[in-house]
């Protein structure tokens, strides 16, 4: 079975965009509903996990002298579960309150 990103992007964002992202997954998964993820017209629907879930946490320090350090902190989760894809237009679809974007 081969690996295969459906979505992969970087952008800045404020914390408190990024905390209602986060706070989305964490209610949708807790509430046992899909995960929606939307970004750059692509929308990904992730099924929640049944049982327990692989969590992995990585912080990172990157020595820099000009502006202080750099860190970096993931949050990866990973299941077994079904994802359906689709594309969509942000300024019409309804993404609905589970969807991180």
């Amino acid at each position: 079975m081969s690996d295969d990103d459906l979505i992969d992007s970087e952008f800045d964002r404020s914390p408190s965009d990024v905390a209602a992202s986060l706070r989305a997954v964490a209610n949708s998964l807790e509430a046992g509903d899909p995960v929606s993820i939307a970004i750059d017209g692509e929308n990904v629907t992730i099924e929640p996990p049944v049982g327990n879930l692989e969590y992995e946490v990585e912080l990172e320090r990157e020595a820099n002298d000009d502006d202080g350090d750099e860190i970096e902190l993931e949050l990866e989760l990973e299941w077994i579960g079904d994802v359906q894809t689709s594309d969509f237009d942000a300024d019409t679809d309804d993404v609905g309150a589970g969807t991180v974007n």
